[in-house]
């Protein structure tokens, strides 16, 4: 599999515990789209001969562009690069931004997937984190997707948010399951140097919540999500049948993707490589012909890495073949041996020929992934 991501870096304002690259500013909204849609066409070579599988709109907010700006961008993708017909077409959204018309100027554009950044059903969270919307709206939003034809819904909820107990975390959960939501991300809140949530935990202004609490929050969501019928197939993403994530499989299995936009990245299978995280800075490469993309050649124990930092976050896991095929015969013999020993104690199993690690011990994949590096 292959995709392509676009990165839309708007946002209405700036929550407090993302470190995305983003301007709350729209002054510059049109000559982005132009520079990316310039972008798509300078990179026309790297896709060549390629049957994308995965077209994502990410962000910032790719809500907040109007249905021309859409229309613009998705025919210049579709004009450059081929894309299979059964691809998987995703659009983050905020719940605020959702109205019946816009949603069907959505699906008249192709796109079959909307990806929706609800993190809490309660007012109070989402004060704290500073959404731009409210808890009503984050269940009407979802309905109203439904009923505008999307059968492909997935909806963002973070826990380990100060504050919100276990039973306040049941009820989100109760509260996805009960609305037509095919696909659920949820992400234990981080404290990420340079946001303002960051910022309160060092002055004490914020205190995280304790690891006790975390893991039974975990525990709570995988009972839950499994027991509602979805499959916990990546640490934190659950999927109906036949709803998996198509392009973030493209990541966990170590395909080749295609980054467009102002800090968006890129993969080929032997070189890392970003666009630079200055919108005026962007603007100005692509336009000027200069260039805005930084490259990293990865090593062979880059690549092992990389490999096992994707590969483990799933319930298939490693191919130990794979990685004798791949990246040699002393770093087949190290993953074996201590991946073994990780076995021996439970904490990984043997999975259909593939080596995993346990659900019950993902949170503390960290551990595990640095035992089993290189270096």
């Amino acid at each position: 599999m292959k995709g392509i991501y676009l990165h839309i870096p708007f946002c209405r304002q700036a929550c407090r515990y993302c470190d995305f690259y983003f301007t709350v500013s729209l002054r510059y909204k049109d000559a982005f789209v132009d520079s990316l849609i310039k972008e798509i066409s300078l990179r026309k070579d790297e896709g060549e001969d390629t049957t994308q599988h995965s077209l994502y709109l990410g962000g910032g907010t790719p809500s907040l562009l109007s249905p021309g700006d859409l229309e613009q961008i998705m025919e210049a993708v579709y004009h450059t690069y081929s894309i299979d017909e059964d691809a998987e077409v995703t659009i983050e959204c905020n719940p605020d931004d959702m109205n019946t018309s816009w949603l069907r100027s959505l699906k008249a554009l192709g796109f079959n997937r909307i990806s929706i950044g609800v993190q809490s059903f309660f007012n109070k969270d989402l004060q704290l984190m500073r959404r731009s919307h409210n808890a009503d709206q984050a269940e009407r939003c979802v309905r109203k997707a439904a009923e505008s034809g999307f059968d492909n819904l997935s909806i963002d909820l973070i826990y380990g948010i100060p504050g919100q107990d276990l039973k306040e975390w049941e009820q989100n959960i109760e509260k996805a399951l009960s609305l037509p939501v095919d696909h659920l991300s949820a992400y234990h809140l981080t404290f990420e140097p340079g946001t303002v949530f960051n910022h309160w935990l060092n002055n004490g202004r914020l205190i995280p919540v304790h690891e006790d609490h975390s893991l039974n929050q975990y525990k709570t969501l995988r009972k839950k999500m499994i027991s509602g019928g979805f499959d916990h197939y990546e640490i934190s993403n659950f999927a109906r049948k036949g709803k998996l994530s198509a392009h973030n499989m493209v990541y966990w299995t170590g395909a080749n993707y295609m980054g467009f936009g102002a800090a968006a990245h890129s993969y080929d299978g032997n070189t890392r490589s970003w666009n630079i995280s200055s919108l005026k800075d962007y603007m100005n490469g692509i336009n000027n012909r200069i260039g805005v993309r930084e490259f990293e050649n990865l090593t062979v124990e880059e690549k092992y890495h990389d490999y096992l930092i994707t590969t483990l976050r799933t319930k298939w896991g490693a191919d130990p073949e794979h990685i004798n095929q791949y990246f040699g015969e002393t770093i087949s013999n190290h993953f074996r041996l201590l991946s073994g020993q990780f076995i021996s104690n439970g904490s990984m199993w043997n999975h259909k020929g593939r080596v995993a690690i346990h659900p019950d011990n993902w949170l503390i994949s960290d551990h595990i992934l640095k035992e089993l590096f290189t270096t």
